[in-house]
């Protein structure tokens, strides 16, 4: 029963997991053997649902492949929150399933239903830290806390490195708030540590993986600024009411800190301490910054889904307020977290009350990548685009020469997206038709795209040593020893030309070197074959 889902915008993100799967199968590992964009925990979950879910859609198994580490983590804490409120419990675990299964972003970069095909990690980033912040919150300090942090701990390293400095900010505020006992905070660091170790031992995987995440922050450095200002600028409603709430709360509490402020001077125990940051609108406040830096770089995801634990918590103690202080408090919660659920659910049920009308892509060889649908006024649109790329193809390179897409939007937009699954399909079959018509077998293929799904769709391998997801602007460097004996030994360099774009151009000056003796074989009017030189055909001699 194969799920059909609206595309939606930058939507080739997805084929990003696809390519990992493959190389993951053929024995490649994360960092070590291929770079990747975030840590390999995601990229082994996907593999791993997807070998249970062959035919399953791509984007659904991406987005619920983090339910593997992040539900059985959250079925213990919501275990030990029942046994004191089942109340407490199911207004946790709801949030967390809605989230969980909502394939959907807050941000929208089309007017179209859609799903979001990028952003999936930046999503499992969220609610690990939605775990992490439930358990630190809720359960009772001891060894199941201890446990229970330090594995999403490793989940969050292992997913994304920015979800990890989040989650270690909110983690060293729940230290210095008294929520670990030394014994404790010594067994969650004992066990992470030993699973890093573990992984380190195969093939210097995190080794690897620390050296691509330093090499990725040296090419981004100067953006840090700018995406502070995005966020603001996005998410200012629930900033500015999470920020007025713990201004609020701060001024309902001044009387009882300064009371508490002087008791730990007189006392000076590590207790007064803890107890002066053991304040809710402190763990708000920490919260909120916490996700004010992770989205720096996940901008437009699920942000700050992982404040809703901390604001339930102080919800429960408002019986001690003013009915007036009660409902002040309950307004600015309310603004807090609704607009991230609405979105989220509201997204989500456009896409669905939508599908039954849009159109299948007109597509049959490219396996699951097919499984996805749009308006037959778009589709319409997608099926022209490649004739139309070119016989044009000169105004669409002196665009590219500018830095200048087809459209500003090029790769948000829903036509492209099509367009790309059946130009796609379109140059298999011409693979395919090559190699029967002249007797090889490409073993191995690399593309001059930023994704590159072609040796999952064939079952062949990919180029080791490359980086997958290639932005020539974010992710690309310069070319190194190792990726250039990778390239010289790949049978096939596909070439994509409709359109030409400044992304692609950079990509085949980063690669020029290694490609400049490879025999140009012409697949269709928009696709090249770079085949390695010393590759024969059949009838030459």
């Amino acid at each position: 029963m194969p799920l059909i889902l609206p595309i939606g915008p930058m939507y080739w993100d997805t084929y990003i997991y696809l390519d990992a799967a493959q190389r993951i199968k053929l024995g490649q590992i994360p960092a070590v053997d291929f770079l990747a964009p975030v840590g390999a925990l995601d990229y082994y979950q996907f593999y791993w649902l997807q070998t249970l879910f062959p035919g399953g859609q791509p984007t659904l198994l991406a987005q619920w492949s983090v339910l593997i580490s992040a539900a059985p983590l959250m079925a213990v804490i919501i275990a030990a929150i029942d046994k004191r409120s089942r109340k407490i419990a199911f207004a946790i675990l709801v949030p967390f399933l809605i989230f969980a299964l909502c394939p959907i972003n807050t941000q929208s970069f089309h007017s179209y239903p859609g799903v979001n095909g990028f952003g999936v990690y930046n999503r499992h980033t969220s609610l690990l830290l939605y775990v992490l912040t439930s358990a630190l919150v809720f359960l009772p300090s001891g060894r199941k806390l201890a446990i229970i942090a330090a594995l999403t701990m490793l989940a969050l390293f292992l997913t994304k490195i920015t979800g990890f400095l989040a989650g270690g900010l909110i983690g060293l505020f729940a230290i210095l708030a008294g929520r670990f006992m030394l014994r404790h905070l010594l067994l969650a660091a004992g066990i992470f540590a030993l699973v890093l170790l573990g992984l380190e031992l195969n093939h210097g995987m995190i080794s690897a993986y620390l050296k691509s995440i330093a090499a990725l922050v040296g090419m981004n450095e100067g953006l840090l600024l700018s995406r502070f200002l995005t966020v603001f600028s996005i998410k200012l409603d629930v900033i500015l009411a999470a920020a007025a709430l713990i201004l609020f709360l701060y001024w309902l509490d001044r009387g009882a800190l300064l009371k508490n402020l002087n008791s730990s001077r007189q006392s000076q125990t590590t207790e007064g301490f803890a107890s002066l940051l053991d304040r809710d609108w402190l763990w708000i406040g920490v919260v909120l910054v916490a996700g004010i830096f992770l989205e720096t770089q996940n901008t437009g995801s699920q942000e700050f889904i992982f404040l809703w634990p901390v604001l339930l918590a102080m919800l429960l103690k408002t019986s001690a307020l003013t009915e007036k202080h009660r409902l002040i408090v309950y307004c600015l919660v309310a603004f807090t977290a609704i607009p991230t659920v609405t979105k989220v659910v509201h997204g989500t049920l456009r896409f669905v009350a939508v599908a039954p009308t849009y159109v299948a892509a007109p597509v049959t060889d490219v396996k699951t990548m097919g499984l996805v649908s749009t308006r037959r006024d778009v589709m319409d649109r997608a099926e022209l685009l490649e004739s139309h790329y070119a016989q044009n193809p000169g105004a669409y390179r002196q665009l590219a020469e500018q830095d200048q897409l087809p459209s500003w939007q090029l790769y948000s937009e829903l036509d492209y997206q099509m367009y790309w699954i059946i130009s796609a399909d379109r140059v298999v079959k011409a693979i395919k038709e090559f190699e029967s018509d002249n007797g090889v077998r490409l073993n191995n293929l690399m593309t001059l795209d930023f994704v590159n799904p072609f040796p999952w769709i064939l079952d062949r391998d990919a180029t080791r040593n490359i980086q997958i997801g290639a932005d020539p602007f974010r992710t690309v460097g310069s070319l190194t020893a190792a990726e250039e004996a990778s390239l010289r030994a790949t049978d096939g360099v596909l070439r994509p030309g409709c359109p030409i774009t400044s992304a692609r151009i950079l990509l085949q000056n980063v690669y020029e070197k290694t490609l400049a003796d490879r025999t140009v074989v012409k697949l269709n009017e928009c696709w090249d074959l770079l085949l390695r030189p010393d590759i024969k055909l059949s009838g030459q001699s």
